[in-house]
């Protein structure tokens, strides 16, 4: 574990360079660049103004307008993305990049968190338009409650988003540790990548993003919530980015001792089955 840790230490530079790349690839030969990031968000908020609270009427709350329903979905829906689009790529990254794993003395090992990294950048964008929607329905152009109908939270900024690094880091020790186990076991085991797929996709579905946590509970479901790691996540990033809320102690705690674990568990894996990679290359 301690020579898996200097040895990212010591190729920091590679690692940042890696970064650099893949941010610069996603956008390479467009006439609008790197700004296709902030487009994005703002598209998908619009979307899901839409369909979920237009068309479909979902509500969170029964008073709740349509336009908190839409940045509640946009917070859960960029953590998700950043989280998907890692484990995606970093499953079959091994395999995509064999030339050099095959024919040089390359630290495979930057591999998974170079992926994670340029992701979070990604979704920092993100967090930065979900900000600015926060700051216009709470304070440049409020949203108007029903008196006889409170509702349990208000859009609002305050100094809990000092959280969210310490979120982001959680997040990146988790994801970068399931990326190393499945991306070590996807050289033993090809059917990984396409499974990874499926599960993420269902794993979607079973995490509060389109939907309120509530429904689940009342559908005797509750050890969905209580077992998925993505839930507790997803659930602080909205209570520090929408509601001025601290994230809740015992579930950031409980989440970090599961990405701690991950990491360890994971790194340990992709360090000894290292040797082999060549040769299941």
């Amino acid at each position: 574990m301690l020579g898996f840790l200097r040895s990212l230490k010591k190729n920091r530079r590679l690692l940042t360079d890696l970064v650099g790349r893949d941010l610069r690839a996603r956008y390479v030969g467009s006439s609008m660049g790197f700004f296709w990031s902030v487009i994005f968000p703002i598209v998908n908020l619009v979307v899901y103004m839409f369909v979920f609270s237009v068309v479909l009427d979902a509500r969170w709350g029964p008073n709740q307008a349509k336009e908190e329903t839409a940045l509640l979905m946009l917070a859960g829906i960029i953590v998700w993305q950043a989280f998907a689009e890692s484990m995606s790529r970093m499953t079959n990254t091994l395999v995509e990049n064999q030339n050099l794993i095959q024919k040089v003395v390359f630290p495979s090992e930057v591999l998974p968190p170079y992926l994670v990294l340029s992701s979070l950048i990604n979704m920092l964008i993100g967090t930065a338009i979900t900000l600015l929607g926060v700051a216009w329905f709470a304070y440049l152009h409020p949203i108007v409650y029903d008196p006889a109908t409170p509702p349990e939270h208000v859009l609002a900024l305050s100094w809990s988003l000092c959280s969210l690094p310490v979120l982001m880091l959680l997040q990146a020790l988790f994801t970068v540790g399931l990326g190393y186990l499945f991306s070590a076991l996807n050289l033993f085991l090809r059917d990984i990548y396409h499974v990874m797929g499926v599960a993420l996709q269902v794993w979607m579905f079973l995490t509060p993003i389109f939907y309120p946590a509530k429904k689940v509970s009342e559908a005797g479901m509750t050890w969905v919530l209580e077992y998925n790691p993505m839930y507790w996540l997803v659930d602080s990033y909205r209570n520090a980015l929408l509601y001025g809320i601290w994230p809740k102690l015992p579930i950031v705690a409980r989440f970090g001792a599961v990405a701690l674990l991950a990491f360890v568990l994971g790194s340990v894996f992709f360090m000894r089955q290292k040797p082999r990679f060549p040769d299941l290359l």
